[in-house]
């Protein structure tokens, strides 16, 4: 609990100071700037062995190198046992790389408007923590109400966790996120289509979302690829709308039975 009450305060300095090393920060969007190699993460979903192999590659002793941002997209939580064991390492990595380890919020971090099914990590605080664990509960997710929406760095790429708002019109809308529900529903929940246009998503939440929508977002806050996770893939990673959306996810094995987890690493 001292370690998410320590990132908590970290994650609050961070929104007051602005520049963080590798990144400044406006509201829920963090810009990405002065790095020489990026590491961008998917989604995790308790897989801790996972986590700690794309970790051990990119740090060396629990840092993470000079010149190195490491990204993380989102979904730490739910459908995998080990999600405390991954929340920790997390925190823990976080707090020691503070310049150097940027954490969005996935749809399983969401806030309470936006509920998610299955919503396991409860219960595997439950056998962690006993009679504990809904404090530890709160103030993990009182962690996740910090974590950026939104991540960019100018002229190369576009990060979210399930896709950009559909109807977005400029950046002040990332930068603004959290006063409009319906903007951070498409932020967690959207995945691309083949299709032009947008259609309500078969999950429930966000939309789907064609070509034409990635190419005027991307025109929009200058970058030229919108890299985001939120759907599992069997190779690890999937690339659709022309080259323009990379799709990055790295747990592997059950629920999803995808044979490769992946993650993307640019210097």
């Amino acid at each position: 609990m001292s370690l998410a009450g320590q990132l908590r305060d970290l994650l609050k300095e961070e929104r007051e100071r602005g520049d963080v090393g590798h990144y400044y920060v406006e509201g829920c969007l963090a810009r990405v700037k002065d790095v020489h190699r990026l590491v961008v993460v998917g989604d995790i979903h308790g897989d801790y062995g996972s986590f700690r192999r794309i970790t051990s590659n990119v740090c060396v002793g629990g840092e993470v190198p000079e010149g190195v941002l490491l990204v993380f997209l989102g979904d730490y939580i739910d459908r995998g046992y080990e999600s405390p064991h991954v929340v920790y390492e997390l925190f823990k990595l976080k707090t020691r790389n503070p310049s150097s380890t940027l954490l969005l919020r996935g749809n399983h971090e969401g806030p309470p408007e936006l509920p998610v099914y299955p919503h396991d990590f409860p219960m595997h605080l439950d056998f962690i923590y006993g009679d504990r664990a809904r404090d530890v509960y709160d103030l993990v997710m009182s962690c996740f109400d910090y974590f950026y929406y939104a991540a960019l760095l100018e002229g190369s790429l576009f990060m979210v966790h399930g896709g950009p708002p559909t109807e977005l019109e400029g950046l002040k809308e990332l930068v603004e996120a959290h006063k409009n529900i319906h903007i951070v529903e498409e932020l967690l929940w959207n995945d691309p289509m083949d299709e032009s246009g947008r259609v309500p998503s078969p999950r429930g939440a966000g939309y789907l979302f064609g070509p034409d929508v990635t190419e005027r977002v991307l025109k929009i806050v200058g970058a030229k690829v919108l890299v985001r996770s939120h759907e599992p893939c069997d190779e690890g990673f999937e690339v659709k709308h022309n080259g323009r959306l990379i799709t990055i996810f790295s747990r592997k094995g059950y629920p999803y039975f995808n044979r490769c987890g992946a993650y993307l690493d640019i210097e």
